[in-house]
């Protein structure tokens, strides 16, 4: 995927054009805590899941996800949209940071890494939707200790 932020971004509502190839997809399934994620879908298709539900976006159609619901996507074709974030919050700064960790062949980034960024990004960090948030962050502080194995 190529990401590169709109200029139109604001404090309320942080923007990114993207391009992504067939298969680029959104990782596992997370929950934003504080943040609601749209899909603008320009060219292509998107397969997005939401909840319980699996929709399918295309050109010239959008959607929405609600804070803390359990999603992900994947582009069906090699595909342009925008993503925004409500607030805005530091998405960008948060994804910046995510992009630039090293990561092994599936596309991880080391745990400690990871643990490092929710302990910097709180508020913007992709969590695992079925592990109480309060565990995910008690956890990163003995794991953010770990050094990366991947540089």
């Amino acid at each position: 995927m190529q990401i590169r932020r709109d200029e139109s971004s604001t404090d309320e509502v942080g923007r990114a054009q993207v391009e992504a190839a067939k298969g680029a997809n959104g990782g596992p399934p997370h929950i934003h805590l504080r943040q609601e994620e749209r899909f603008i879908v320009h060219t292509g298709e998107l397969h997005v899941r939401r909840g319980r539900e699996r929709i399918r976006v295309r050109a010239g159609e959008d959607i929405r996800i609600p804070p803390k619901v359990v999603h992900t996507f994947q582009a069906e074709t090699e595909s342009t949209y925008t993503v925004e974030f409500r607030p805005a919050l530091r998405g960008w700064e948060f994804f910046r940071d995510l992009f630039a960790l090293p990561t092994d062949r599936r596309g991880n980034p080391h745990v400690g890494d990871a643990a490092r960024l929710m302990r910097a990004y709180p508020d913007e960090f992709l969590y695992f939707p079925f592990v109480p948030v309060s565990i995910q962050r008690a956890l990163a502080v003995p794991l953010s200790k770990l050094r990366s194995t991947l540089q």
